[in-house]
């Protein structure tokens, strides 16, 4: 037998690796590209249900009407979650305060020149989005979050204010400093407080637990949905939001899961997932806590607890969500400062036409 040449065997061994290189990402690749084949009697909103997407985002990722009837065997791409379809008449604002957000988050995470001139149909991703594995853009995998410019030091924006601020939380040490207790007090205000009411100052290790948060994820900006809170509503007098002990947060870039995931290992916590809205909940407290709620921005908790299932209507891989503690053996009920989500208030831009 005639041996090849050795650059040609060479070529063909890097070919060969080529081809199972595709082969091995094209599989991930394909399994996050959500397909729904129509079945007699179907409607959009009972396959909407099904995958807990809106009816108007499935109707949008597939060029149709909400009101579109729908024939057996039609393949219908499943939007992703956290990702919504811009409708016609909707403005970017509107999508940020149904989405529990702000314009500017949106401006930045779609790398938009500016909030106006959306397209029917344009694919807005939404806060707390991953990417499918072995996918391109700012959500991809990342192996490492790379270190930040400066340890101690946090970049802030306040959702419902748009204030965005950098200074430093803590010194060499790790220890909060009294002008960043001053700073957060501020910060943390409720977007209905007068400016003569008085809060009290958040405790120091709310302060450098963000701070570790945020140098933990290179730096990243770390969005403030909520601070300080008035009782009343789904918020309790009980909530670590109203003495200023909690924080409803996002970081830049950074799946809510990730952000999840690191909170729960610090010590004397309280830390909330949200799968459906855009933020995750951290506190400081004496026991560790930790809950599920499955509540959309503006609903009445719905708490899922260690053991059981996630609501019927969650679908895909949501439904293997684990459940969270109680606050001790004796209560049944989930912590009693878990609640609902803050929206912030938005000025509308233009309409998409």
């Amino acid at each position: 037998m005639t041996s090849l040449p050795a650059r040609t065997s060479v070529r063909v061994w890097a070919l060969a690796l080529l081809v199972l290189a595709v082969l091995t990402v094209a599989p991930a690749i394909a399994v996050a590209q959500r397909v729904h084949v129509v079945r007699s009697g179907q409607s959009l909103a009972r396959i909407a249900a099904r995958y807990d997407v809106r009816v108007s985002d499935l109707a949008a990722a597939n060029g149709l009407g909400t009101g579109a009837a729908l024939r057996p065997g039609m393949e219908l791409r499943v939007p992703e979650a956290n990702v919504a379809y811009v409708q016609r008449g909707q403005t970017l604002s509107d999508i940020a305060r149904h989405a529990g957000c702000s314009v500017d988050d949106l401006v930045r995470l779609n790398r938009l020149r500016s909030a106006t001139g959306l397209r029917v149909g344009q694919r807005i991703v939404l806060p707390g989005y991953e990417a499918p594995r072995g996918g391109r853009g700012p959500h991809a995998d990342q192996p490492r979050w790379g270190r930040p410019r400066a340890a101690g030091v946090v970049s802030l924006y306040r959702v419902s204010t748009r204030q965005r601020t950098r200074f430093r939380l803590v010194d060499r040490r790790g220890r909060a400093t009294r002008a960043a207790v001053r700073r957060m007090t501020d910060l943390m205000r409720p977007r209905d407080a007068s400016r003569r009411e008085r809060f009290a100052s958040p405790p120091p290790r709310l302060l450098e637990i963000l701070a570790r948060i945020s140098d933990h994820f290179g730096g990243r900006t770390v969005h403030v949905v909520s601070g300080f809170r008035h009782a009343g509503g789904y918020t309790r007098e009980s909530s670590q939001h109203t003495q200023g002990h909690a924080l409803d947060i996002h970081v830049d870039g950074v799946p809510n899961t990730e952000l999840r995931d690191f909170a729960r290992t610090f010590e004397r916590v309280g830390v909330g997932y949200y799968p459906r809205s855009t933020f995750v909940h951290v506190d400081v407290r004496d026991r560790s806590t930790y809950w599920v709620d499955w509540s959309r921005p503006g609903e009445a908790p719905r708490y899922q607890r260690r053991g059981e299932p996630p609501p019927d209507d969650v679908e895909g891989a949501d439904r293997d969500t684990e459940g969270g503690d109680d606050v001790s053996d004796a209560e049944a009920e989930p912590p009693p400062d878990a609640e609902g989500t803050d929206v912030p208030d938005e000025s509308p831009p233009p309409a998409a036409e």
